[in-house]
This record gives C-alpha cells, structure tokens and sequence, in this order.
C-alpha cells in the first residue's frame, strides 16, 4: 500500500500547470467544505459539530483566497486564528463516543494530507511569494490540525467514572 503523501506528490507530477495544481486544490478545499459541513449537522457532540462548522468556513476562505490567487496573480492574506473551543474540551462524547471519534480522525488524516499537499505546492511554486502564500494555507491547515488533536485527546483519555 502506498502512503498517501506520496501519492499526493505523485498526482502533483502529472498536472501540466500551477494552474492545474490551484485548480486541484480549490476542488479539495470545496471538497473539505462539504464534508465537514455535512458533519457538523451528523455528530451530537456540541463542541466537535461547532469545530466542524468552523472547519467548513475555513475550507470556503482556503478555496476563496485560491480562486482570488488563481483570477489576480494577487496575493490575497491568508488569515487564521485559533478558536476558542479549549473551554468546552471537557464536554463528553454522545453514546456514539467511537463514531464521533472515528470522524475526528478522518478530519485530522484529511488536515494532514492538506498540509502536505500546499507545502508540495510551495515547494513547486514560481516564485518566493506564491511558495510564501502555499506555506500560509499550509499553517492554516496545521492549525486545524491541531485543533482536531486536542478535541481528540480531550475524546479519548482515560476519565474516572464517579
């Protein structure tokens, strides 16, 4: 079985064009946007469905900033700040703790496949400030990244049941 970085590196190597790639891209961002939008409204757990809502709308900014890029030539600011879903880290999973916890971690793999498919990009870039704009959705995505381990953590350490 091959690793699916690789594999990712190897579909790079057939595309003609950075636009092809971009335009590669913009479909996995939509792509990523569907399905956490579909999994916001599919999981009981309050805080990893408002974690999916914000991962969706953070899919939408990446195909957007990839279009604006793809249409302009124009280096749109890639923007990320991590929300505030600590607090409520302590809320427990549904009856459905396993499924809910299986989601997470197909998030997390796609996350990880994302950042490594815009740091193939930026490594493959023009220029310093395209490879500069693929290493900022790249940190985007290692954010969400991290965001998805933490809730995990919190999912699946060991509680004492009082």
């Amino acid at each position: 079985m091959k690793d699916i970085l690789y594999e990712i590196a190897e579909e790079l190597d057939q595309l003609k064009s950075m636009d092809q790639a971009i335009g590669l891209a913009i479909e996995l961002e939509e792509e990523g946007m569907e399905y956490y939008a579909e999994k916001a409204s599919l999981i009981k757990n309050e805080t990893a469905s408002k974690l999916y809502v914000f991962l969706a709308g953070e899919e939408k900014k990446h195909a957007e900033y990839l279009k604006q890029f793809r249409e302009s030539k124009h280096i749109p600011e890639v923007e990320f700040t991590f929300p505030k879903f600590k607090a409520s880290f302590t809320e427990e999973f549904s009856d459905e703790k396993l499924e809910e916890i299986g989601i997470l971690l197909a998030a997390l793999r796609f996350e990880h496949k994302s950042e490594y498919f815009y740091m193939e990009l930026a490594n493959r870039a023009d220029d310093d400030e395209q490879s500069l704009f693929f290493e900022k959705i790249a940190a985007a995505e290692r954010g969400h990244y991290q965001i998805i381990d933490e809730l995990l953590g919190a999912a699946t350490e060991f509680r004492m049941q009082t």
